[in-house]
């Protein structure tokens, strides 16, 4: 690889701050000793809980002060809490709606109200970033793992409603994070499990499934989409048009063994679909390098390393604590062989902190406004199932002549 020039950097500055291009996971419901050690290690960029993390509100909300206190900057704190089947707090609270629920209502005030009761919700908590909207285009697919998790296969539906839900979770102080880029609608396999590999033509992805991360990226009349996570699909069609087109162009040398790569490591996805061709700024998260989609045929470490240089600016590990060390490692052996810059940590650390700017400063938990909030989502329920029974529809959002968003709209 060839080398690349970086201004002189101290070896503890430099492990900082490649610690802080880390996404982890962390065990248990309590902050022990070993993990609070962890975390001062690692000092990673961001926190992501699960359901192993979840035994009561006012935990949850003591563990993240205990996370934002072991770590020296100021840190993301995440959950996937799309409602629904992902829904990490439903034993603690009243069940969120799911997308589909959404989608069936076609309402995008609605929509709204889930956005901003999730927020209410999560601040509560401690958190700042959730991982949703989802902005796949698919039905109830049972083989591709999205199921209800989807706004639909609409394009113009998913803009509306996706949006109007970014648009009140972002104005109630919680960065949204559209997945999974660009698009898991055409796939026939969980990327939980194995490697899906979507065969969408180039017309397909430009005219459909990038239409959603396009405009909320660019065309909101709202709130406007600040960080996406990338999938660990692999988009051959896509990355054989890519490739030729930056062949032509000169701009970048060919990649070799490119068709099955998964999007997350992919140059061509990443660094000149999203990065390049739509001029994305914002922070790109990876999904799980520990998922079946990656661990098959690459170590953790060696797929970190691979998703920053594709484009990555945070690296999403989920369980094991040898893989952040190893992986954060591996950047700061990039930097010393100077095949990676210290400006591109920066870089990444500099779109991490516009992600914080949305949530501001983390707030004191309340039960009796989470209890209130709570019972705000058994209301919005009803209202849901209401619209579906009546077939009230009222879309704010579409093109200003009242028709489908496409690609080549924007």
């Amino acid at each position: 690889m060839q080398k690349v020039s970086t201004k002189s950097v101290g070896a503890q500055e430099i492990k900082r701050k490649a610690g802080r291009m880390l996404f982890i996971g962390l065990p248990g419901t309590r902050l022990t000793p070993e993990t609070r050690e962890l975390l001062g290690e690692v000092q990673p960029g961001g926190v992501v809980l699960f359901g192993r993390n979840i035994e009561s509100a006012e935990q949850v909300a003591l563990l993240n002060a205990q996370i934002r206190d072991s770590v020296d900057h100021d840190v993301v704190i995440a959950v996937d809490q799309e409602g629904g089947l992902v829904d990490r707090f439903r034993h603690i609270m009243e069940p969120m709606p799911s997308a589909k629920a959404v989608r069936e209502a076609g309402r995008s005030d609605l929509a709204q109200k889930f956005g901003e009761l999730s927020a209410r919700a999560l601040r509560l908590m401690g958190f700042n970033l959730n991982f949703a909207p989802v902005l796949d285009l698919s039905g109830d697919n049972q083989n591709n793992g999205l199921r209800a998790r989807t706004f639909g296969i609409d394009p113009s539906k998913v803009s509306m409603l996706a949006g109007a839900f970014l648009d009140g979770l972002q104005g109630g102080g919680v960065a949204g994070c559209g997945k999974h880029f660009p698009g898991l609608g055409g796939s026939t396999v969980d990327s939980h499990r194995r490697l899906p590999v979507v065969q969408h033509s180039w017309e397909e992805i430009l005219e459909t499934d990038l239409v959603p991360f396009m405009d909320l990226m660019f065309h909101r009349p709202g709130e406007r989409l600040h960080s996406v996570m990338v999938s660990h699909a692999a988009f051959p069609e896509v990355s054989e048009f890519l490739q030729a087109w930056f062949r032509r162009t000169g701009e970048l040398p060919p990649i070799e063994n490119f068709q099955n790569l998964p999007a997350t490591i992919s140059d061509n996805v990443v660094m000149r679909l999203l990065r390049l061709a739509m001029r994305f700024d914002g922070l790109v998260i990876t999904d799980d390098l520990e998922m079946g989609a990656v661990v098959q045929t690459l170590s953790v470490a060696d797929a970190s390393m691979r998703a920053v240089h594709a484009g990555s600016d945070a690296i999403l590990i989920c369980e094991q604590a040898a893989n952040f060390v190893a992986a954060r490692d591996r950047i700061v052996e990039a930097v010393k062989e100077e095949t990676l810059r210290v400006e591109d940590l920066e870089r990444a650390g500099r779109r991490m902190d516009r992600v914080l700017e949305i949530a501001g400063e983390a707030e004191q938990f309340d039960r009796d406004e989470f209890d209130t909030v709570s019972s705000d989502f058994a209301e919005l329920k009803r209202a849901l199932k209401a619209a579906e029974e009546d077939e009230e529809y009222a879309p704010l959002y579409g093109t200003p002549e009242g028709g489908n968003r496409r690609s080549s709209n924007f």
